[in-house]
């Protein structure tokens, strides 16, 4: 297995493209969008942050004091938002009593465990919520598993059945290298949305058909 993923991302890099990283971002920022984009579409996600940033000028001071239900109308479009709109107020609350101020930017200089570990300490956020704040913004080797990557896993025996979405991550991370975790990510998930799909996979059009079991015994 270990021999065969490098050969599968460089296959899949190929024929989507490699996304590379393009550099550090706001990691509260890359937070707050990531809380926002659960359970709803890129898009709608997109949306709602843009409102509540176009809304409150950036300010995240204003965000915290604004009365809850303005904030639930800002984000309406993500869905789900007076869940989304207590978890982000608290998340900016804790930051302002903790470390009197608005901002994830220690976590730069935490080791990878230890900042997927503060994070999953907010109400709300989870091992994928986590990882992805930690990859995207700061770069740091943490790999994110989505539905996608969790369904292209699974078909390509790199992790059993029976493996949960949150064993999968830690699974995962160590067996891709952690210099392709951004990239790996990336490509999997373009994957999945294009070809690997949950029903009715197009395993004729897949560049991995021939190293993939699923497909083999479709």
């Amino acid at each position: 297995m270990a021999t065969e993923i490098p050969f599968i991302l460089d296959t899949l890099y190929a024929h989507h493209g490699r996304m590379e990283y393009e550099g550090p971002d706001d990691l509260l920022g890359v937070l707050v969008r990531t809380i926002l984009s659960q359970q709803t579409t890129r898009h709608n996600c997109t949306r709602a942050f843009d409102n509540l940033i176009d809304t409150y000028y950036g300010d995240w001071a204003r965000i915290q004091r604004a009365p809850l239900e303005d904030i639930e109308e800002v984000i309406a479009v993500a869905g789900l938002a007076g869940q989304k709109a207590r978890r982000i107020q608290a998340a900016l609350q804790r930051l302002d009593e903790e470390r009197g101020e608005h901002s994830l930017e220690f976590l730069r200089q935490m080791p990878v465990d230890e900042a997927r570990d503060y994070l999953t300490s907010f109400k709300g956020v989870g091992p994928k919520t986590a990882a992805f704040t930690l990859m995207y913004a700061a770069g740091m080797s943490a790999f994110p598993m989505d539905t996608h990557i969790l369904r292209i896993a699974k078909r390509l025996g790199w992790i059993d059945e029976s493996t949960s979405s949150g064993q999968a991550h830690r699974l995962m991370e160590e067996r891709i290298p952690a210099e392709e975790h951004y990239s790996a990510h990336m490509v999997l998930v373009r994957h999945g949305r294009a070809i690997c799909h949950a029903r009715n996979p197009d395993c004729h059009a897949c560049p991995i058909r021939a190293q993939c079991p699923s497909a083999q015994s479709a």
